[in-house]
């Protein structure tokens, strides 16, 4: 441990320097903190003078703490904890409850069971790159998200979900098709698709982000004639139209006997197959939220 000036607590000082650790560099910290650059500056002088030693050294990648920096923020990283736990479960108490904010594919949000609970913020925007959504994780603007990225960081929890792994045909309960017994491989290539696509899912024109296996001599070109990544966009034009699409048979059940859309499924031609890649829902360890958002990821597809 640096010096035995530890004991004194400066919350202020402290709070700032585990800022710039989180952060790593001057700017970013300072924006968070709604502090001056040269005021975060300053604070990090008082404090190397204070412990008399360096806090941070700079890399390409920004600002990193030294091992000095580290013990110090450990050490006080429990009382920090403490004081804004007590501040924010009175805002907490003020408000009457606690909004998780959800980023996800809307068709993830019946997954963490948008109809069981009102207190789910859910948005499908906001994730540019890994460092950029790491920052807003650690800053509380986001609580889970959830698609096929993975993120790494040690605070952030990543956990997989086994959700798209049996896919059905979609089509119009009106449609010429709909009294069929099966779908054929032909019909699967002669009427044009509807694709329910995002970007937190995978590649455009893929089903779901899903390569699509065809045990054919023959593999034809998919006529895909609407892309969209709402689902409730997908499901409106299936219904109003004699297009098809490939949903997961849950996600087609959902719809079909829960919300009541004129839709039928039939099972995928045998020669055809849909490979998901897995998905993954991340969060932040936090002893305040933890318990909230374990039971919000139980809730089944």
């Amino acid at each position: 441990m640096v010096s035995g000036k530890t004991d004194e607590f400066d919350y202020n000082l402290i709070k700032t320097m585990n800022e710039v650790i989180v952060s790593g560099n001057l700017s970013r910290a300072a924006t968070n903190l709604n502090l001056s650059v040269s005021a975060v500056s300053s604070s990090l002088k008082k404090l190397r003078q204070h412990f008399g030693g360096e806090l941070f050294y700079r890399t390409v990648n920004g600002l990193k703490p030294t091992r000095a920096a580290l013990e110090i923020n450990d050490s006080f990283s429990k009382a920090i904890f403490i004081i804004e736990s007590a501040v924010k479960n009175k805002e907490l108490i003020q408000s009457g409850y606690s909004t998780l904010k959800v980023i996800c594919p809307d068709v993830l949000e019946n997954y963490f069971g948008a109809d069981k609970n009102d207190n789910i913020e859910f948005a499908d925007h906001g994730y540019s790159d890994h460092d950029d959504v790491i920052q807003h994780f650690l800053h509380k603007n986001i609580d889970i998200l959830a698609g096929n990225i993975v993120l790494h960081h040690e605070r952030v929890i990543t956990r997989k979900l086994a959700v798209f792994d049996d896919f059905v045909i979609v089509c119009s309960a009106n449609s010429i098709l709909a009294s069929q017994d099966n779908f054929t491989l032909t019909q699967y290539y002669t009427l044009p698709h509807v694709c329910y696509c995002h970007r937190l899912l995978g590649p455009e024109k893929a089903p779901f982000g899903g390569k699509v296996h065809i045990d054919s001599p023959y593999s034809g070109n998919i006529r895909t004639a609407y892309m969209s990544s709402s689902i409730s966009g997908v499901i409106h034009a299936l219904e109003h139209s004699n297009m098809l699409a490939v949903l997961p048979r849950k996600i087609a059940r959902h719809f079909i006997h829960d919300r009541q859309c004129p839709l039928v499924e039939f099972n995928l031609p045998e020669e055809v197959k849909i490979i998901c890649p897995p998905l993954y829902v991340n969060y932040l360890f936090d002893e305040d939220r933890g318990v909230d958002i374990s039971e919000l990821i139980k809730y089944p597809v």
